[in-house]
């Protein structure tokens, strides 16, 4: 018989599965399955994707800190990290919803601790730009107010129901146990000459080293970032996030890994 005119000779072999053909060799051809679809487009997405992102630089690849100060060093409760007090509030150390402070008293919002008197040495030097204030101002005043070490945890303006916060007796965390003073590592004291100017105006027209205050990504400027915002404690640090460990924590709003907390305001 000529070669030409023999007939097709059909291949017993068929792959079914569900009673759907994926593969008939009789048919010499790949028959699909919503299941193969499925999967072509996903692979296909995962690499349009992957060619359209770019890889994050250490200013792109910030943690972003994780809410909440309960069971921090924040928290001076009596189920607090270092249980400083036997008060069972915990945002009453800072804040208070009635009787606050007002008028110059009030730092912050609704601002319940007692204000430190100490009068501090600020930062100086020529590279300095901006307008120093020549004492801490807002944010950074209420800060100092219990790491500047002069000024008890649990001196409060309006006290919790059931009182508890002036009783330091199991005090931990570099917290005197007798006066509730803050001791240690993180009392920084009132000479603030080896620590990051705060309160100070932030001047990119006259730092040319200094990004615009809208490019500002995660640090903030006080009140708000723009022009004539200042710099505080607060730009830095977020004390209602103790943040991720091995990156923002404890309380900073952008990790220190490859600079970038210090790249988010200064340009290399």
């Amino acid at each position: 018989m000529n070669k030409q005119h023999r007939p097709y000779a059909r291949q017993k072999f068929c792959f079914r599965w569900r009673g759907r053909r994926w593969y008939d060799p009789n048919e010499r051809k790949v028959i699909w399955s919503a299941l193969g679809m499925a999967l072509f487009t996903l692979a296909a997405r995962i690499l349009i994707l992957g060619l359209s992102s770019t890889h994050p630089t250490s200013l792109m690849a910030k943690s972003s800190p994780a809410h909440g100060i309960i069971g921090t060093a924040h928290d001076l409760s009596s189920t607090g990290l270092y249980q400083v007090t036997h008060a069972t509030e915990v945002c009453i150390f800072c804040h208070t919803p009635h009787d606050s402070y007002t008028g110059i008293e009030q730092v912050i919002p609704v601002w319940n601790h007692a204000t430190t008197t100490a009068q501090f040495v600020m930062y100086t030097s020529p590279s300095v730009k901006g307008t120093l204030d020549s004492q801490p101002m807002g944010p950074s005043l209420a800060c100092l107010s219990c790491h500047d070490g002069t000024v008890a945890m649990g001196a409060l303006h309006e006290a919790p129901p059931g009182g508890g916060q002036s009783d330091y007796s199991q005090a931990g965390g570099g917290v005197n146990r007798t006066t509730g003073l803050m001791e240690g590592a993180n009392r920084l004291g009132n000479d603030l000459t080896a620590v990051h100017p705060i309160s100070l105006t932030y001047r990119d027209d006259l730092n040319k080293s200094l990004r615009h205050p809208a490019e500002l990504i995660g640090v903030r400027l006080y009140p708000s970032n723009a022009q004539g915002g200042k710099v505080q404690c607060g730009s830095c640090h977020d004390p209602h996030n103790f943040g991720i460990d091995g990156g923002t924590a404890p309380f900073l709003r952008v990790t220190k890994q490859g600079s970038s907390l210090c790249l988010s305001c200064h340009l290399m």
